[in-house]
Parts: C-alpha cells; sequence; structure tokens
C-alpha cells in the first residue's frame, strides 16, 4: 500500500504575514512499482491538464462547464524529462532536488541531483527491517519583503528509468517568514520485495541582500595582517590564505527589521569550513548562493 504525505509548516520570524496554501491535487496519482524520488521546485503553477482533450470527448458540455475532480484527474498529464549523464531535465524552469537510479545493468547507481539555486541539506539513505529509505532535504532563498510562491511538484521514477513530474502543492507567503514543506511517500513489503520510503523536506527562507562584505586576516599571534572589502557578487568562491592564520569574513547585512547589521564567520586554511553569500539574478525569484572558501 502507497500513502503519500504533504506537510507544510510556517516558520515566523516576527509576526505572520499573509501565507496561504495555493493549491492540492490529488489526481494522477502513479501506478505501482513507481518511485517518488524528488521534487521540482517552480515559482509558478505547472498545468498539466489536457484541456484539449477534456474538450474533444464533450466532457465540458456533460458538466455543465465545470470539471469534477474525477476529470481532473483523468485529464491531468504528466510532464516527463529528460534523462542524460545522471541528470533529469525538464522543459520547465525550476529547480530540481532528486535522488535517482541512473545508469543501466550493472552500471545502476543512485544519484543525487540538486538545482545551482539550492543549498544546505542532505541525503541520507538506509536500508533495515525490509525497508529501503530515502531522506531528502535541502533549502532554498528568495528576497525578504517581496510576495513569494512555492510549488513543490512531486517527481517520480518509472521502472523502465523515465522520471516524470506531476503538478503539485503550493505555499505563498509575502516574505515574512521562513516556511518548510514536506513531501513523504512509503510502501510496505510485499511478497518478498523490500518496502520503500521517501521523504523530502524543503525549508524557503527570505534573505535581504547583503550590502558588502569584509574579509580580515589575522597572524597566528592574533595580528591584523590584510582587510579586503568585496561587494555583493564578486567575492570570490576562494580565497588565498596569504600567509594567515586565520581569516574573519563580515558580511554587512540588515536584519529582519531591515536594520544594518554585522554578522561574521572565522574561517581556517585548508579546513573546507565554507562563507555563504547570496547574489540576485535578473528576473530570478530565488537567491543563488555562492560557497566561499580560505585556501
Amino acid at each position: 500500500m502507497k500513502k503519500l504525505c504533504y506537510i507544510l509548516i510556517l516558520a515566523l520570524c516576527l509576526t505572520l504575514g499573509g501565507c496561504s496554501l495555493l493549491r492540492e491535487d490529488e489526481g494522477n496519482e502513479p501506478s505501482a512499482g513507481v518511485r517518488l524520488v524528488g521534487v521540482y521546485i517552480t515559482s509558478e503553477y505547472i498545468d498539466t491538464f489536457d484541456l484539449e482533450g477534456y474538450i474533444s470527448e464533450g466532457m465540458g458540455a456533460q458538466s455543465g462547464g465545470e470539471v469534477s475532480a474525477a476529470d481532473a484527474a483523468r485529464y491531468s498529464g504528466r510532464v516527463y524529462a529528460e534523462v542524460a549523464d545522471g541528470e533529469a531535465v525538464f522543459p520547465i524552469e525550476g529547480v530540481a532536488v532528486i535522488s535517482a537510479r541512473f545508469g543501466e545493468g550493472h552500471e545502476r547507481y543512485i544519484g543525487s541531483q540538486r538545482g545551482v539555486y539550492v543549498y544546505g541539506g542532505s541525503t541520507h539513505v538506509s536500508s533495515a527491517d525490509g525497508m529501503e529509505s530515502i531522506e531528502l532535504s535541502a533549502s532554498i532563498s528568495v528576497p525578504a519583503g517581496e510576495a513569494v510562491s512555492v510549488f513543490c511538484n512531486p517527481v517520480y521514477q518509472q521502472t523502465d528509468g523515465s522520471i516524470y513530474l506531476i503538478r503539485g502543492q503550493g505555499i505563498s507567503s509575502d516574505g515574512a517568514g521562513s516556511m518548510s514543506q514536506t513531501i513523504s511517500e512509503s510502501t510496505d513489503p510485499y511478497g518478498g520485495e523490500p518496502g520503500y520510503g521517501m521523504s523530502i523536506e524543503l525549508s524557503v527562507i527570505p534573505r535581504r541582500l547583503s550590502d558588502k562584505y569584509v574579509l580580515l586576516r589575522y597572524g597566528g599571534d592574533g595580528a591584523l595582517l590584510g582587510r579586503e572589502e568585496y561587494a555583493p557578487g564578486e567575492l570570490p568562491l576562494e580565497l588565498p590564505s596569504s600567509g594567515a592564520a586565520f581569516a574573519v569574513i563580515e558580511d554587512h547585512c540588515r536584519d529582519e527589521n531591515g536594520e544594518a547589521a554585522v554578522e561574521r564567520t572565522l574561517l581556517t586554511p585548508g579546513s573546507g569550513e565554507e562563507f555563504l553569500s547570496f547574489t540576485r539574478e535578473d528576473g530570478s525569484p530565488w537567491l543563488r548562493p555562492r560557497s566561499t572558501v580560505l585556501k
């Protein structure tokens, strides 16, 4: 038996801004042997309803122009991805968070795919008590103070390896607080076949873009060796230590009230510690994360 579950959580920074569940669709359920493998995040509702087929079969006239839940399920389609080189590419602009099976035969493997706007989170795979379970988590940031809509469209994989999405639920907010949505599905063990469980948790976090970044390099005795300033989007992905024992990056940002604030991050050379900054590309509803390390 398959069980599909949506969980929506609203975590507010100050007070609850305008927030609503935009849409819920229960039609077009996947068939047996098809697995939930992720979500495809879009800023707009994906309309997969086959209006031409609905009209050509005269269903509109029979129902008096109203679309019933049964008809919505019958005429709702799937959007298939092109799968190549361990990546699923949909013909719709969006952000993928997927863990699916790629390759063929003995070269088949489980691969993770995360869009460039996704950061943080983890992928956890476990197998115990006749169950194979995968847990995915990730975050995506949006401009604070702006109205935002986020649609989490479930992504499924068929036994032949093909991958498709169906329209999903959406959440809407005025950008005043963070939001979280979890989609999960499980199948019980049956007939000697192991059960399968998938859970995807997505956090949507409003952020204000920083005013500037300041890099401070220090020697082993704590003496300041140098100071450099960077404008947003110009902070390099790799910073040379230049003989410094450690460095501090000052993030001159804005707090939840829009007031000037400074947040500091300590980095040591070669540690792999990352400083996360954000930029906004023209026309994008998302903020793009950039990870900087001290070499």
